[in-house]
């Protein structure tokens, strides 16, 4: 008698892992990680900002370290989600950078303001951005995309890729797509070779570029099979890492990133300046060397992005530059990554290590600081655009120690 389908067919082991992550309070009440009176009242941040956590990265959170270890920090949902009542001060300066009282918004980096076509970004002249997949591994607590990922919203990944290749048949000055997401690792392996396969039929693309966090929240993704698929288009293929401390640089995602070497593919890594997880020289400092060690070449530090429930992480852009300074002598020149603000709405990234930067006002109160700056850059990255100056406001905790 034959096997069925069922009997016959096994997931690979990495989806049987996403499908066993943490999904809920309940099931992280259950296993220790937050208490009953922390679940409830975390009611509120579950049903705004969606929770998925692997089984694998979870336990990587020191219990002891409570709410300061760095891997909790990112992935457990937490109070400090809810958005903070901004005094009428810093309202007036948001007032002045950004032409509202808030400065947080849902489409922090203008994925949806610059949308060509359904699920595809043209934010840069000769760059595209395709939003392959909504789902991530784990749903980063400091993620700017976190709004669109919730189940309510999906005008960032709905409909068929159909329209988004046609665009990029019809816009010959596009010579890489950035695959993003969610995660565009969460997809199979066959997905992401039909994919690589169509694109490789657009004789302007030259290469691809696939922005994912698997290496770092579910290294067991990072299979043979997927390296052969990334090996075997003819376009040019690097994959960007998203490690943010070196917690996370495991056994498991040290021997994910040497099999991507090991194809071939190269590999660089961007991370976020977070409060209380790495803004420390030493933490930075160890990081980059790390990674560089590993031939991961750190190439960006993003200064965070005015997302919703996200204020927790944020410091001045004074402190982040501070710290740059000082990892010049700590790490290799070609360890050191570019500290880059994305300007929001959309209008692209600027550095904040080659632009003028002044403080023109300086406001706190018994609960937060803030500061509205006004930055020359010399050139937005990835555009043509030639030197401007853009208001921007930056608000952080008072309590928050920036030291480095």
């Amino acid at each position: 008698m034959s096997s069925s389908p069922q009997q016959t067919l096994k997931q690979p082991h990495w989806q049987q892992e996403l499908l066993e992550s943490y999904t809920s309070l309940e099931e992280l009440v259950r296993d220790g990680f937050i208490s009953n009176a922390e679940s409830n009242s975390l009611n509120g941040v579950a049903r705004d900002y969606r929770v998925r956590i692997p089984r694998y990265y979870a336990g990587l959170i020191d219990k002891a370290l409570g709410a300061r270890c760095p891997i909790r920090q990112q992935a457990i949902p937490a109070a400090s989600e809810f958005d903070v009542d901004l005094p009428d001060w810093a309202r007036a300066i948001s007032q002045k950078a950004f032409g509202v009282d808030l400065p947080w918004r849902a489409d922090a980096i203008g994925d949806l303001a610059k949308l060509a076509a359904p699920r595809l970004t043209h934010r840069y002249g000769n760059r595209a951005i395709l939003h392959l997949s909504s789902l991530c591994a784990l749903y980063c607590r400091f993620c700017f995309r976190k709004t669109h990922l919730n189940d309510r919203e999906k005008s960032l990944y709905d409909g068929s890729l159909d329209d988004a290749f046609h665009y990029l048949k019809e816009h010959s000055e596009i010579r890489e797509v950035i695959l993003t997401g969610g995660d565009p690792l969460s997809v199979t392996d066959r997905v992401l070779e039909n994919l690589l396969r169509r694109l490789g039929e657009i004789p302007h693309l030259k290469s691809v570029r696939i922005h994912s966090r698997m290496a770092v929240t579910l290294p067991s993704r990072i299979t043979d099979d997927l390296c052969r698929v990334l090996a075997s288009t003819q376009l040019v293929v690097n994959v960007v890492s998203h490690f943010n401390h070196t917690a996370e640089l495991t056994a498991p995602a040290r021997e994910a990133l040497a099999r991507l070497r090991k194809s071939g593919i190269p590999l660089y890594n961007q991370s976020v300046l977070l409060h209380g997880v790495n803004d420390s020289v030493d933490a930075l400092a160890t990081l980059f060397q790390e990674l560089f060690e590993l031939g991961v070449r750190p190439f960006y530090l993003h200064h965070a992005d005015w997302t919703p429930g996200t204020f927790e992480f944020r410091s001045s852009i004074e402190h982040g530059q501070a710290l740059m300074r000082a990892l010049k002598g700590r790490v290799p020149g070609p360890a050191l990554p570019d500290y880059v603000l994305d300007i929001p709405g959309g209008a692209g990234k600027i550095s904040l290590q080659d632009s003028k930067i002044m403080r023109l006002e300086t406001m706190e109160d018994s609960k937060i600081a803030g500061a509205l700056y006004q930055i020359q850059t010399p050139q937005v990255k990835d555009q043509e655009q030639s030197a401007q100056s853009v208001l921007y406001a930056e608000f952080w905790k008072l309590s928050s120690k920036q030291s480095l």
